[in-house]
């Protein structure tokens, strides 16, 4: 005779219906996002907004995976790095190739002509962040332009590896972005249900978070961000001299007269005069720097590179709108580690010889640092400098 279910025990029952809608649950956690500023590049080709696809879930992970190695550490070497590294984000650990344990997906309505605008269209958008060859107008995804992410971790995660993605998730919302040169600010995002990074835990992972009064808007706070480190660097009356007409004037910085002197080229009236030589405080801000003269007896365009197999080195320094979970702020973030890395940095052109960038003796650092006028009085290196000047002005 067929059992009745009503002799079923009920707690055999419930238990197998929560094996079974667990087992149908959706694991993926869903967060709601929108681009506070423009998205430049982000596609298969290089500067251009692939419209069929102009956010990656791709590239999100390997945003998410560069902020863990941020906030994970510190690590007792590089290969112990690895090791933890490759058992959250995949990779060739010791023990073999492993996959991601974290998944990600990207939900994103198709792109139409209204989110599409050329960067000279573009009201607000600081021109010193994206710096290209004369008459390059890229296109460039609107600010404003929502998709939804969902980040689904494996169940045999730890606590702890848990805990630091979702640290991860919630530097890169703050910090990160989307596409290319997000460290000035382009493809910034605000992700619902993360709170904001506040300066007080950049400070406690080693880095340092500058927020200057409020803008009126998101964009109106990255313009003033980026605006500042322009003027720093290059601002007459600051960076530089007052100019006449469109001529501008002469740098306060001393890399210039350096390639004057090493070169012994120079114009007519315009002999090396800074009193600091033999240093390249700029590059603490990224490289490469590429230094034109514009006088037929000046040197010839110069290239200042890292020392190593890349001609490249990464910005230490962020510029983008910070929220701060009521407003929108310039910000300025310097990334946990920044010193250590900048005072070990040695540049050179071509194929050298290649010397330190900035001395690592605080004497002698306080020595130059009083003699070039962007830094006097603001810090003896040139990220702290900027970092005092943003502050301030």
């Amino acid at each position: 005779m067929r059992r009745s279910t009503l002799e079923l025990d009920p707690s055999v029952a419930l238990s197998a219906w929560s094996e079974t809608t667990a087992a149908n649950a959706d694991p993926w956690t869903h967060y709601a996002c929108k681009l506070v500023t423009p998205l430049y590049g982000g596609g298969v080709r290089a500067a251009e907004v692939d419209t069929s696809m102009p956010i990656r879930a791709a590239g999100i992970r390997g945003q998410l995976r560069f902020w863990w190695r941020i906030v994970a550490g510190p690590f007792a070497s590089p290969e112990a790095m690895f090791q933890r590294e490759a058992a959250i984000w995949g990779g060739i650990a010791s023990s073999g190739p492993s996959a991601s344990r974290v998944a990600a997906r990207v939900k994103a309505k198709p792109v139409q002509a209204m989110h599409l605008s050329a960067k000279s269209q573009v009201a607000g958008l600081p021109a010193y962040g994206l710096i290209l060859d004369p008459g390059a107008d890229p296109i460039l995804l609107k600010s404003g332009y929502p998709f939804e992410l969902f980040v689904r971790c494996a169940s045999d995660l730890t606590p702890r590896q848990h805990d630091e993605v979702q640290t991860a998730l919630r530097w890169w919302a703050s910090f990160g972005g989307v596409g290319a040169r997000t460290r000035r600010g382009f493809g910034a995002v605000q992700v619902g249900m993360l709170q904001p990074v506040t300066p007080e835990e950049v400070a406690e992972y080693g880095g340092r978070l500058c927020v200057a009064a409020s803008g009126s808007n998101e964009i109106d706070a990255w313009e003033t961000s980026v605006k500042k480190l322009q003027r720093f660097r290059q601002g007459p009356n600051l960076g530089r001299n007052p100019g006449q007409g469109n001529r501008p004037g002469r740098s306060r910085w001393p890399e210039p007269d350096t390639i004057r002197r090493q070169t012994r080229r120079h114009a007519k009236n315009h002999d090396p005069e800074h009193p600091v030589d033999g240093v390249y405080p700029r590059a603490w801000f990224g490289l490469p720097i590429i230094f034109h003269f514009k006088d037929a007896d000046e040197p010839s365009d110069s290239t200042l590179i890292p020392d190593g197999e890349r001609d490249r080195m990464a910005s230490p320094l962020i510029l983008r709108p910070y929220w701060s979970g009521q407003k929108w702020h310039p910000s300025a973030l310097l990334l946990p580690g920044w010193e250590r890395r900048a005072t070990e940095l040695r540049v050179g052109f071509g194929n050298g010889p290649f010397r330190r960038a900035w001395p690592s003796d605080s004497a002698e650092r306080a020595r130059l640092a009083a003699q070039i006028q962007p830094m006097a009085g603001r810090g003896d290196d040139p990220l702290t400098a900027f970092m005092d000047y943003f502050k301030q002005d």
